[in-house]
């Protein structure tokens, strides 16, 4: 996705150009020529959004606004932002309802919301209102660590790491603990909680931790985890992460993480959880409690003003949840499959060499030649040496697509010996596609490069034999056999040479 559709995406889901630029790294004067482009056009982001780049970003002449047009009051507006609960949405209503009235046109929500945001621009003020319904949710690992026991509950085996995200707004909780801090933990706890708040909010705002951003330089542009990004793309969020040395960026978390490791943590001081089920059992049931529980010298508790001020506000979750992945990079072989966990993959022959990125999930590998997805297969799982192969990724002629073929590989096993002739031949004619087993014959005729021919035949010849599998495992274990039985030969007398051996005529 180029930085333009991006800033696009960013501000359909409503954010300001300041954490545009934090998160995107480009300049303001980006952000307000594609504002100026979508007014002009008369375009929504998200309709903005559709259109390819040749339609989005062709000429167009200005479009001009009827002068009974109602203009909102964007001082009123700013002021009234600063009340508690109250939003664009609502004022927008208002505004709404008030040109009806008076009987003139109005601006849609869209157009309403960026003269807003000019006036606050042009007139270099600062948005009073920074906790907004829905907007956000901050998320972070608490410092301390809760032990878990062994059945005995006397010995401490493993140390469990709580994960924390609030909603700012509501100050409505989650939390749940992991066995460890890695991608794939801190990607399902974000799954389980976007269930636990029934909607994603538009903003996530996390830490600077290795799990969501790679990188956060002052002066570059902020690399994330490409899963994590992977995953806020899906929910349809974006992610921002917080400045360097800024707690203040998200204090609603941090406050929340202390608040929740000392309840929580205190609370099951004199429990000894002997697993992470029976841990997390006991969080949930104590999480809600404390979201239940009214907030200090107020009637009311954070489950409250979640249900009733912020639920609705959340944008709805997609159908399926999202899927945790890994990306990897492999290259293509000779034999068009690239490599992953010890089995392999076909892709097409003309991506012969490439080096193309894997996306491993659970089930399935996507393998992608930058953004163009170019096949799935599904994952080989529990075995090792496997082949996922389809007829269309295979060239018409191998000779002409490759070094390697199995004319060329059978000639080797020839110049070898017999025995190592016919257990390549052997190993093609029980192959369902040729290409499979390539590495499986030239992993075994490359011994020959560290041992000699007679010992490859002798190995060979033993193979057949014993029906013994033909794999290289197997014929180092028959070699190193050999060899052994060899030195035991040697060491039983002397090896004496005649004449003959120094070219000495008898």
């Amino acid at each position: 996705m180029s930085k333009q559709r991006e800033v696009l995406r960013l501000l359909s889901l409503g954010l300001s150009s300041r954490m545009i630029i934090s998160s995107v790294h480009v300049g303001p004067q980006t952000i307000t020529e594609i504002r100026k482009l979508c007014a002009d056009r008369g375009l929504s982001y998200g309709e903005a959004l559709k259109l390819d780049d040749d339609e989005l970003f062709a000429k167009k002449k200005k479009t001009i606004f009827k002068s009974d047009v109602g203009r909102p009051d964007c001082s009123y507006i700013h002021e009234e932002l600063k009340k508690k609960g109250v939003t664009l949405k609502l004022l927008h209503e208002e505004y709404q309802e008030e040109c009806v009235i008076k009987g003139i046109d109005y601006l849609k929500y869209t157009q309403f919301c960026n003269v807003y945001k000019e006036y606050v621009e042009d007139n270099k003020l600062t948005m009073h209102i920074e906790r907004k319904p829905g907007e956000r949710i901050e998320v972070d690992w608490a410092g301390a660590t809760i032990p878990i026991y062994d059945t005995t509950q006397k010995e401490i085996i493993a140390k469990a790491h709580l994960f924390v995200g609030v909603l700012p707004f509501s100050q409505y909780m989650y939390c749940a603990a992991s066995l460890d801090m890695k991608s794939e933990s801190w990607i399902n706890h974000h799954i389980n909680m976007f269930k636990h708040f029934n909607g994603v909010a538009s903003i996530l705002q996390c830490d600077n931790l290795k799990t969501g951003v790679i990188s956060h330089k002052k002066y570059d542009e902020i690399i994330y985890n490409q899963a994590y990004k992977e995953m806020c793309e899906y929910y349809d969020t974006a992610v921002l992460a917080t400045r360097v040395r800024r707690p203040k960026d998200k204090a609603s978390s941090e406050g929340s993480v202390g608040y929740l490791t000392n309840q929580i943590t205190a609370r099951i001081r004199n429990i000894k959880a002997t697993s992470i089920f029976e841990l997390n059992d006991y969080i949930s049931k104590q999480l809600k409690i404390l979201n239940d529980s009214p907030f200090q010298k107020r009637d009311y508790s954070r489950t409250y003003v979640y249900e009733n001020e912020e639920k609705e506000y959340l944008k709805p979750l997609p159908d399926r949840p999202y899927e945790f992945a890994i990306w990897k990079k492999a290259t293509v072989g000779f034999n068009y499959h690239v490599s992953y966990d010890y089995n392999y993959y076909s892709v097409p022959y003309t991506y012969l060499r490439k080096t193309l990125d894997l996306r491993i999930s659970k089930y399935m590998i996507e393998i992608f030649d930058g953004d163009k997805r170019i096949v799935s297969h599904p994952r080989i799982i529990g075995s090792k040496g496997k082949y996922v192969t389809l007829n269309e990724h295979m060239p018409p002629n191998h000779q002409q697509y490759g070094e390697w073929n199995r004319e060329r590989i059978i000639n080797w096993s020839k110049n070898i010996g017999s025995n190592t002739y016919r257990v390549i031949c052997q190993i093609f004619d029980n192959s369902k596609y040729e290409v499979q087993v390539y590495n499986q014959c030239m992993s075994i005729l490359k011994l020959k490069d560290k041992y000699s021919k007679e010992t490859l035949e002798s190995a060979s010849e033993y193979i057949l034999n014993k029906h013994i599998t033909p794999i290289h495992r197997n014929f180092m274990i028959v070699i190193e056999s050999i060899q052994k039985n060899n030195n035991t030969r040697k060491e039983d007398g002397a090896i004496l040479r005649g004449p003959s051996y120094y070219g000495e005529k008898k």
